[in-house]
């Protein structure tokens, strides 16, 4: 629960753990939650040898997560209304507990999700990699606990509920509705979806409307095509997204100046 005054509380009823920080003396640095979470990760893999220790001891597992959680919470707390996704965009509550929760699971999915997608996209693409559908009831099952519901992933327009069922929005579909907005879409999974449906076979949209000198790629979109290329379930849809990114990439080869600026603003020039 987040309370006046800037600072956190949170309180674990189940295990019995608060977790509480002092109000704030200093004004917070700004950060962006590529770099915030590569700092949290840092540690949190320090901490897992000490908790694995005190697991072999007799501590629960339970017990230990929520201490690595903990350990998650203190670094958003120190930076908290100053941690971005990019410069200009503010990463939210709800998205940090969605990405803090991910931490504590990070490979556990098995799937290869890029680290660069932000984490509402890399909870979406857990779920549905590999899945032309999947069950309401199975999806609830996913979000519990993560902060999440299905009306955030409908919302963006990234998947339709239909029978109780949920599918991948049509990619072609979103090319055609969104090609006009291709400027303005910063979201890595947006600008995914619409290369992807651009690239379909009969689609009409030209890449050329998309991938012009005012289209900003998130950082993440040369990976994410890649990934979509052997995840998505339909296999029209991976050939289309294997080539965007081909386009993709000689594009960007060609803008490198609009690269590096996309990766300024997400503080990523270091990875490279």
């Amino acid at each position: 629960m987040l309370m006046p005054g800037n600072f956190w509380m949170v309180i674990d009823i189940e295990y019995d753990i608060i977790h509480v920080c002092r109000k704030r003396t200093i004004d917070p640095t700004p950060i962006s939650w590529p770099r915030l979470r590569r700092q949290i990760l840092a540690d949190v893999r320090q901490l897992q040898h000490l908790l694995e220790h005190h697991q072999n001891g007799g501590l629960p597992k339970a017990d230990t997560q929520v201490i690595k959680r903990g350990k998650a919470l203190e670094y958003f707390s120190r930076h908290y209304g100053k941690v971005y996704v990019e410069q200009g965009r503010d990463f939210s509550v709800n998205e940090a507990l969605v990405g803090i929760n991910q931490l504590l699971d990070e490979d556990g999915a098995g799937i290869g999700v890029p680290d660069t997608c932000e984490p509402l996209t890399r909870q979406f693409l857990r779920i549905f990699a590999n899945e032309a559908e999947v069950k309401r009831d199975a999806l609830q099952k996913f979000l519990r606990g993560t902060g999440m519901a299905p009306s955030d992933f409908i919302e963006r327009g990234w998947c339709f509920e239909k029978k109780k069922h949920y599918y991948w929005i049509d990619a072609v579909a979103f090319a055609q509705a969104q090609v006009g907005k291709a400027a303005t879409l910063h979201r890595d999974l947006d600008q995914a979806v619409l290369l992807t449906g651009a690239f379909h076979s009969g689609s009409g949209v030209p890449a050329t409307k998309i991938l012009t000198d005012a289209f900003r790629p998130h950082p993440a979109l040369g990976d994410l095509l890649g990934w979509l290329s052997n995840h998505h379930p339909d296999p029209a849809a991976r050939s289309a997204a294997a080539s965007a990114r081909t386009r993709y990439l000689t594009w960007a080869a060609e803008h490198q100046t609009v690269v590096q600026q996309q990766l300024s603003l997400f503080d990523l020039l270091e990875d490279i």
